[in-house]
Formats: structure tokens, sequence, C-alpha cells
């Protein structure tokens, strides 16, 4: 079903005139209504008074809910797959509109698909790993709503208890299945190019998806919004340190006895018994990303930099086991890591000491 948007797909690119920048393209009218609804599910004549103009074709099985053109998934592939208009999000295949990007949250994957394994699997019907909900509630499995806001990514303060703001890549500010679960993920929307540390994103550039062009602030250094996020779903495994999920005791200068991988308040090389180590971390050329409360990344991080659930997968998938990111410190970057890595241990020994055989014997 992912091509049966052919003819859309020809006639969209005349319809993306606007000022939309990165996460926003959905808001303030740079996304026509029409482009995903149609009111009788029996439009046959363009909008021009005398009938004119482009008539965007239904995908067949309609009508469908919310007067959508077509199931939520193959709408949104029908723009954000294979198509030189926006950034594509499914399958290894990158031939969105930044076709030389390091995807940032990699790629997803479908139901059938090989890699099912390998990241976020629309279309699955499965309980998500660490779920502390019944299971997913969506009768025809995870879409692409129920992290992204279709509509856009702005919310009024009265949502989250500050002014209103853009939420990075349009999240969700109420995610997954835990209803309580109310979380924002902020980026300097009107700035791009200036680091705002109050905010959760550093985006250098408006246009791009690449991993280079953004970090992550640290504005609560006891947690992480994009851990709380994902933790929307996959509650079992976000926590504070201390937390019956985290666990966690302290030892010295940090924390030792954890029952699962913290997602915020342990920095790296902060942590007691040389479990982690920052000059370990900073050999590496290539380093998977992390927080910073400062807004310091670069060859050398500070000692304040803190893992989070991005650093280790990415957010969609890739092409290793829950989209873990393969990355050894050398080579050429890519999505599953970088060229030198192909191992998990190439993941752990970023940090670990314990894993500095593999990164001196590569």
């Amino acid at each position: 079903m992912r091509f049966l948007f052919t003819a859309l797909l020809a006639a969209v690119p005349a319809l993306l005139a606007g000022s939309a920048v990165a996460g926003d393209y959905h808001k303030d009218g740079t996304l026509l209504c029409s482009q995903c609804h149609v009111m009788h599910y029996s439009q046959s004549h363009g909008y021009n008074p005398n009938g004119s103009g482009f008539v965007f074709t239904p995908i067949a099985g309609g009508p469908h809910h919310y007067l959508l053109r077509g199931p939520v998934n193959d709408l949104c592939l029908a723009c954000h797959d294979n198509n030189g208009i926006a950034p594509d999000v499914y399958g290894s295949a990158n031939t969105g509109n930044g076709p030389t990007d390091v995807r940032l949250g990699g790629y997803l994957n479908r139901i059938g698909d090989p890699n099912e394994a390998s990241g976020h699997t629309l279309d699955s019907t499965d309980t998500a790993p660490g779920s502390t909900g019944a299971g997913w509630s969506e009768p025809n499995g995870l879409n692409c709503t129920n992290c992204h806001h279709q509509h856009g990514g702005s919310v009024s303060g009265s949502t989250i208890g500050q002014p209103g703001y853009s939420l990075y890549r349009n999240l969700r500010a109420t995610v997954g299945q835990a209803a309580s679960n109310t979380t924002a993920i902020t980026y300097n929307y009107s700035a791009h190019g200036t680091n705002d540390l109050t905010r959760d994103v550093f985006e250098r550039q408006s246009a791009e998806y690449d991993e280079a062009d953004m970090d992550w602030n640290e504005p609560n250094t006891a947690d992480s919004a994009i851990a709380k996020f994902c933790g929307g779903c996959h509650g079992d495994f976000h926590g504070q340190v201390g937390s019956s999920q985290i666990g966690g005791v302290p030892f010295g200068a940090g924390f030792e006895e954890f029952v699962r991988h913290p997602a915020a308040g342990v920095n790296i090389g902060a942590v007691g018994g040389g479990h982690s180590s920052l000059s370990q971390f900073n050999q590496h050329t290539n380093k998977v990303k992390v927080m910073s409360p400062t807004g310091v990344w670069g060859a050398t991080h500070p000692a304040d930099v803190t893992p989070t659930c991005i650093s280790c997968h990415k957010g969609h998938g890739n092409g290793n086991a829950f989209g873990l990111i393969f990355r050894q410190g050398t080579g050429t970057l890519t999505e599953n890591g970088d060229t030198a890595g192909n191992q998990l241990e190439d993941l752990c020994g970023q940090c670990h000491v314990q894993g500095r055989w593999f990164f001196n014997n590569p």
C-alpha cells in the first residue's frame, strides 16, 4: 500500500509553500486539510470554481475514521517513505528530502518485514517491552500518531504548566499507554542555531534531520524528558535513580547496584567502582548522543554529560535488534552505529571500561 499515493505525491510539492521548519510541517497552515482528509469520500473534481485543480484520489478501502483518506500508517508513509518532499522514516533506503542524512531516529519497520525486531514496528499489537499498561490499546496496532501529533507541535501552557511552546518533531505531550504520562520535549523553535539550555533539544538548522544537526540539553539533571517520553509505553525502563525501576545506592562519588540502566541522573564517569569512564568515552571520534546541562559537546565532552534512551537506541529503529547503535568509535557514521561497529560490545565500550578490549582491538 506504500505506493498507492503515486498521483498524490507528484502534486504535493506545489502545495508545500510556507515557512515550515524541522518538526513543524504540520502546523501553522503548512499542511492542507485536504491532503489527509476528504469530506464525503467521493471527491471527483478540484477546488477551483469550475471544478479544475488537482484531485486527491483516496486510498481504496474507505471510508475511514476521522474522514481520513486512508489508514493512518499508509497515509503518513505516503509522504514519509520514498518521497523527496519529507524525511523518509521507513526502511533502510533513505530516499527522502535528506538522502545523505544519518537519520537521528533511524527507520521504522512494519509487520511482515524481515527486521521486525529492530525497532518500532508499525501495525504491531504486541505489548511494548517494559510496559506498565495492559497492552497496546490500538486495535490496528502501533501507528505514527501514537508518538507524533498529526496536526503539529505547538501546545498551550495549560497542558504542561508553562507558556506556549513547540514540541520537537511534533512529539506528543501526552504519550503512550500510561495515561498519566505528561511530558514535553521542547526545542529552540524560533532561534535555530542558538542554544536555549531551558529547552531539551538544541537544533542547529531548521531543515535537517541529520543527527549531527542536533544535541540534547539537560534542563533537569535528575530526569530526562526523552526518557520520560519513552516511559509512556516502556514504563519499567524509566525512573529516577533510587526508584523501583532503576535502583541504585550511593557509592563513592556516584551510585551503583542498579537494577536497570539509568537514563538520567548519572553522569558518565561519576559512577563508583569504575563502571563507566569519561576518559574512555572521550577517546572515541564517533560518540553516541548524550545530554549536557551546559550545552557543551565536541571532541572532548565535560564531566556533566549523561546518557539517556537515545544514547543507545534509535527512536524509530535501524538494522540492529532493539534499534541499538553499534558505534565502535571510528570510521563513517551510520544509522546502525559506524562502519567499524558490528556488535553489542562496541556500544557498551563507548562508556564502560569492561568494553575497553573491544575499543583497543577493533
